[in-house]
């Protein structure tokens, strides 16, 4: 067995890390892919999630490999980097959906006027998607796409060629800006 290689040795495994060995990768990958995949589930109880935090801590850690450090276990960052991953992701549903309720949330009270004579209120959609067409172009579309689309913040990054964290930040601005422009009313 010429192709494979024993990653019980710690130190051994994270110097062939950092030279760059594939097979070394490689035998990571296929020993801990599955496990850390499982651990991402357990907390996030979302399988696409999951698998989306594991590969990306795969590539980081190819792209980082200079950095490890072979006195440590290579075992326990791996562990650690999806626990803090996922808990990071956990983070984000919850700005998520605060979000969300922001755009449903009803007009404030003290909006209304208190004259009983004046009988049409605006709803909260004849105020809202004006304010939504007044947004700068690539933040109405990150909008439409979220709330209206019901992307995912990674479809949206890959079809704008922006990053997640991008779309996430522009997201919570526009928010922002919408909340304020239903106050005034």
């Amino acid at each position: 067995m010429g192709d494979s290689f024993d990653i019980s040795d710690n130190r051994r495994t994270v110097l062939a890390l950092k030279a760059g060995d594939e097979k070394a990768f490689k035998a990571v990958y296929m020993a801990w892919c599955a496990p850390l995949r499982r651990y991402a589930d357990s907390i996030l109880h979302n399988e696409t999630d999951a698998r989306e935090i594991v590969q990306e801590l795969f590539v980081a850690l190819w792209m980082n490999r200079r950095r490890l450090d072979e006195t440590k276990s290579l075992r326990n960052y791996l562990l650690r980097a999806v626990h803090n991953n996922a808990l990071r992701e956990c983070q984000r549903r919850d700005v998520r959906h605060r979000q969300a309720e922001l755009l449903k949330t009803e007009l404030p009270p003290e909006s209304f006027t208190s004259n009983p004579e004046e009988e049409h209120h605006p709803s909260p959609e004849e105020i809202l998607l004006p304010a939504i067409a007044r947004l700068p172009r690539q933040s109405r579309r990150v909008v439409e796409m979220n709330y209206l689309e019901h992307k995912k913040h990674a479809t949206i990054a890959s079809e704008l060629s922006i990053s997640r964290r991008t779309v996430e930040t522009i997201l919570y601005k526009a928010l922002r800006r919408l909340k304020g422009e239903i106050k005034k009313n």
